[in-house]
Formats: C-alpha cells, structure tokens, sequence
C-alpha cells in the first residue's frame, strides 16, 4: 500500500478536537498545510503524518463458564429432556443450553446461556460484560 499523508489541524474549541485530511502523496499535503497557513491557521495547530494503512484482524474471545457436576445436575436437563422440551417450543430462549466439547474432553458439560439485556435491548450472548 503507498504511503500516505494525514494533515491534522487541531482545535480545542470544537467537540470534534479538530480535523483529519488525508491525502495521497507529500506534495498533495504540502499544498493542503500552504492554504492553511494563508487561510490564517497557526502554525502550532497543524500536524502532517506519513504512513501507510494496516491490516487488522480481529479475533473473537470465547466465554466460558466452568460448572461442578454438583450444580449442573438440580439446573439443567439432561440432553434428551432439552430436545424433547425444543421440539415442542417450550423451552425460554434466554435459558436455551449450550453444550462445549473437544476431543480432548471425556465429557461434555452443559452450560445454561443467559441472555444480556440492557435498557429494554437484548444482546447475544457473545456481547455479555465481562
């Protein structure tokens, strides 16, 4: 990707903090600071950056609650109640269960996933507050 150059003009006065202008070479930004400074910006508000736009790439943290066979057995159903009660649609959506299993685990254990709700709006249970 070929390099860029942003033109900051800082203002404390407005709630946006000032403005970002991006242009795409050095000479471009060179006439940009020129205007500036002869429309009647100071000098100490302007600031020019170079650089080039990066990739991201965003990864997904799973959330995962631990439960003793103790606590899981009086909470939840076993798998076939589960299915039984699903096909029948009598099952709460904020208490569906959520079974989490790798090779490496002897057995699976059922986790009951609540739903987030805030001010009225239900969120899925990947954005719960930490």
């Amino acid at each position: 990707m070929p390099e860029q150059v942003m033109v900051i003009v800082a203002d404390p006065d407005d709630p946006k903090h000032g403005e970002i202008n991006v242009v795409e070479n050095a000479q471009k930004g060179a006439r940009l600071v020129e205007t500036l400074l002869e429309a009647g910006f100071d000098q100490a508000r302007i600031r020019v950056f170079s650089g080039a736009e990066m990739d991201m790439q965003v990864r997904h943290r799973p959330v995962v609650a631990l439960v003793s066979g103790d606590a899981n057995e009086g909470a939840a159903p076993s798998g076939d109640e589960a299915a039984n009660r699903d096909n029948g649609n009598n099952v709460d959506s904020s208490k569906k269960t959520v079974a989490s299993a790798t090779q490496a685990e002897s057995r699976k254990e059922e986790v009951a996933a609540e739903h987030y709700e805030r001010n009225g709006v239900r969120f899925s249970t990947a954005f719960r507050p930490a």
